[in-house]
């Protein structure tokens, strides 16, 4: 849940275009948490960015925006 509500904020306070940097993104609730970024709220994974398996790079979308619950897509 913690991961989560980090993600909610990081939302508002990185400018839109901007990057948020994982650290162990493959644990389940950090996957659950970046899952729903991706799928609902555009975030983009930046392939590459970082040389090993441990750090992943999400794109915030620009401009962003506020999806609607009708468009909710599980997560």
């Amino acid at each position: 849940m913690e991961v989560f509500v980090d993600l909610y904020f990081l939302r508002k306070l990185v400018r839109p275009g901007g990057l948020v940097v994982l650290d162990d993104h493959w644990w389940p609730s950090v996957a659950a948490a970046a899952r729903y970024f991706e799928r609902d709220l555009g975030w983009r994974v930046v392939p590459g960015a970082f040389g090993g398996d441990r750090l992943r790079a999400l794109r915030l979308p620009d401009p962003p925006f506020e999806p609607s619950f009708e468009r909710f897509k599980p997560f």
